[in-house]
């Protein structure tokens, strides 16, 4: 197996006799390039190097070719190709005869052409845009915003990919002319939305620093930020995660992936990266210590997410994504909008209570009381092999213990699920959903989202859809919403802002 390219290989399989060339598509030829009055725009130039760091995790041979005037840029694709290429050397190159022998090609500009498999891309404000036919591109692109800069990057790569592995137009088609907008997930609008703000203060949890996490870190480091984050991942990288990780190279294999982040965005930030699983991150601080009102997850499970939640944060953001599908969601306390235990059920349909039981031990009836303590009696009447665990979380809330319980899944899970087929350009997609959800909250703007908006990326985010969803009346953050409550003001009440207020 190629460790490196085995993610979006495996991913590819999956698409059987729909991906005719899904055996073969890494060893194919992509040409990078574009039009020199794009790429002179700040949009430009980070559409093109963010299709570099991304077309290198699922082709072997990429070339890049760029125009006269822009040697500055050619300068820095040099750099991050020497950083990031693991198979084979990028070629920057200095001419681009020979077009015909690309099975892909990807440009940064707005011309189309249906003569050659070129896909054209390019974003303004809030606004990513991507042909593959021949429908030309809007050029104005003037109005920086990288989140958009990294979704159109995205929904290019993919297109490349499509080509790649010559995907059957019954499971997609290739994209003609569409506009997307980040800020009102509309495919059918030119309004580039609202200017990004001089200055946004932060105070974040971010749990994950993988796939998705790495695609939102790159962004929290190209926004205006300033503030305070913590960042927890218990695993470090591997040969497998060059294939999905946007910013890692060959010389990262074996570092930690929290403090990978926590470096890359420091001196920016007030950063610090913990390279624990996020179970022992809480027991060690303390839930109550370990609580920010806003928390970024980037940890795609189930019980992840469960254990994220029962910080019982004001504000959680979600990225997930599938072999194809990518997802944000926004779980805010104060509303009547689903929470992380409403939307990601376990299969089965348990109730959280009996998950909860199982998991620590404690009768059902207990499991409502989350501001009481484990008792003796608790012990006693647990199942012979929860008795020792539990007996020595004696008189600890039972609040704390169930949390505890919940996160030390994810340690399993994890191992389980080590091997996870996926491709880049789907986690920047998740990733540019979820800054974006961040960025208009601090902004205070407005979003659709209530709570979630997914789409397939090999159809395209036109035919995504918005899934607004309550809070189910037999969930947690329901049926013990009082208690819930208590738990956020003893926390909050611990909190201390980085700007000096409670």
């Amino acid at each position: 197996m190629n460790l490196p390219y085995s993610r979006p290989e495996a991913t590819a399989a999956r698409l059987g006799e729909l991906a005719p060339d899904r055996h073969r598509f890494t060893n194919k030829h992509v040409l990078l390039t574009g039009e020199h009055d794009v790429l002179r725009t700040e949009n430009g130039r980070d559409c093109l190097l963010s299709s570099l760091r991304l077309l290198v995790r699922i082709c072997s041979n990429v070339s890049v070719f760029l125009p006269t005037g822009c040697e500055e840029l050619r300068t820095e694709c040099h750099a991050v190709a020497a950083r990031i290429a693991f198979q084979t050397p990028v070629q920057i190159l200095s001419d681009a005869l020979g077009l015909d022998r690309y099975e892909a090609i990807l440009s940064v500009g707005t011309h189309a052409r249906s003569d050659l498999p070129w896909t054209v891309i390019n974003s303004n404000g809030w606004m990513a845009r991507v042909s593959s036919g021949a429908t030309d591109l809007a050029g104005e692109c003037t109005q920086a915003n990288p989140v958009a800069a990294l979704a159109a990057a995205g929904l290019g790569v993919a297109e490349a990919f499509k080509r790649l592995i010559r995907l059957n137009e019954a499971r997609g088609h290739l994209v003609d002319g569409l506009s997307f907008s980040l800020y009102s997930y509309r495919s059918d609008e030119g309004d580039p939305g609202r200017l990004l703000p001089d200055r946004l203060l932060i105070d974040l949890l971010m749990v994950g620093a993988g796939a998705i996490g790495n695609a939102i870190a790159y962004l929290l480091g190209r926004l205006p930020l300033a503030g305070r984050l913590t960042i927890v991942d218990g695993q470090k990288f591997g040969p497998e995660n060059l294939g999905t990780c946007l910013l890692v190279g060959p010389s990262d294999i074996g570092r930690d992936k929290a403090i990978f982040a926590a470096d890359f965005l420091r001196p920016q930030l007030d950063v610090k990266g913990f390279p624990e699983e996020f179970a022992s991150f809480v027991e060690r601080i303390g839930a109550r210590n370990v609580w920010r009102p806003v928390v970024l997850n980037a940890l795609d499970n189930i019980n992840a997410r469960h254990a994220v939640q029962a910080l019982w944060p004001d504000l959680i953001f979600d990225g997930a994504i599938g072999d194809f599908g990518c997802q944000v969601s926004r779980h805010p306390w104060g509303e009547d909008t689903a929470c992380l235990l409403c939307l990601f059920r376990h299969p089965s349909g348990e109730s959280a209570e009996l998950v909860a039981s199982r998991a620590t031990g404690l009768r059902i009836s207990r499991v409502p009381r989350a501001t009481e303590v484990v008792t003796e009696e608790d012990v006693r009447e647990a199942p012979s092999d929860k008795k020792e665990w539990l007996r020595t979380r004696l008189r600890r809330s039972i609040c704390s213990v169930i949390q505890e319980a919940m996160v030390q899944q994810i340690s399993d899970e994890a191992q389980r699920a080590d091997f996870q087929p996926s491709v880049p350009f789907v986690a920047c997609l998740s990733a540019s959903m979820v800054v974006a959800e961040l960025v208009k909250s601090l902004a205070g703007w407005p979003t659709p989202i209530e709570p979630r908006f997914q789409f397939d990326v090999l159809r395209g985010p036109a035919f995504g859809q918005l899934l607004p969803q309550g809070r189910r009346k037999d969930c947690l953050c329901t049926t013990r919403a009082k208690n819930i409550e208590r738990v956020r003001l003893t926390r909050r009440a611990a909190f201390t802002s980085p700007w000096g207020a409670k």
